[in-house]
């Protein structure tokens, strides 16, 4: 007795079940892709104010007080506590300024506030190209490096690029796929197994930023701002009373000077 036309066969089924769940683990991803690749943006932006309005500050402060510390060892040339000190102040104060420059130069001042149609035409193009739904190595590379501009593109809040980059996607022969069920099959369960990964390194990705830093800041700077406040614009009141003082100090020792 054979099967009716109408009935699945196994491996159709499982490939069924396949789709599903990828297709699930696809929405899934394209979310977290999107949460990381905001806080990414929106931890740029925030450096890019901190060096605005904090980091050239803590940058002349250094400056000031290497002076202050060559000054004291140049009075004090048998002092190896004051000649060390003026050493370590000034290697201190030349990191400073080579950080805050590298830095400043690659982080332009700007805000980070992507509107929600952005962030939809970013999963649109995301859950078309993402390099994790490729089936083998060669288009995970290319798909890397589509959704590498694609980010960019998205940090920038460019959407006429992150369009562009959908038309080019949908008409490059990398948009292809293979047909038949055995490869179907294996290209699915490829695919999940791709995304499990990708998910479990875009958590990594997220903790690793949340345990930085730079996101405590930014979170402090939020709660700040939240009740009326603003953190940064404090720091820099503070360190305008210690460049100040030092400035005061060191033109004292200037006066002092035989």
């Amino acid at each position: 007795m054979s099967l009716s036309a109408g009935v699945a066969r196994p491996e159709e089924l499982e490939l069924g079940r396949k789709r599903a769940e990828l297709t699930a683990l696809e929405s899934e991803l394209i979310e977290r892709e999107l949460d990381l690749s905001t806080l990414e943006g929106e931890l740029g932006a925030f450096e890019a104010e901190y060096l605005r309005v904090v980091g050239w500050r803590y940058a002349e402060l250094d400056r000031l007080q290497a002076r202050v510390a060559a000054t004291w060892a140049a009075r004090e040339p048998d002092d190896d506590a004051a000649r060390r000190a003026a050493v370590e102040a000034l290697e201190t104060a030349e990191s400073s300024a080579a950080q805050t420059e590298q830095r400043g130069t690659e982080k332009a001042a700007r805000s980070f506030d992507p509107p929600a149609s952005l962030k939809s035409l970013y999963r649109t193009v995301a859950r078309k190209l993402h390099r994790d739904l490729a089936s083998t190595e060669d288009e995970r590379t290319r798909r890397h490096q589509w959704m590498a501009k694609v980010n960019d593109a998205y940090q920038r809040e460019d959407a006429d690029a992150l369009s562009s980059l959908f038309t080019d996607w949908e008409t490059s022969p990398e948009s292809v796929s293979g047909t038949g069920i055995p490869s179907e099959l294996i290209r699915a369960i490829r695919q999940i197994a791709q995304v499990r990964r990708r998910l479990d390194s875009i958590s990594q990705a997220v903790q690793t930023l949340r345990e930085s830093e730079l996101y405590a800041l930014y979170q402090k700077c939020n709660v700040r701002s939240a009740g009326g406040g603003n953190l940064l614009e404090e720091m820099a009141a503070r360190l305008d009373d210690q460049i100040a003082a030092a400035r005061h100090d060191l033109a004292a020792l200037d006066r002092e000077a035989p």
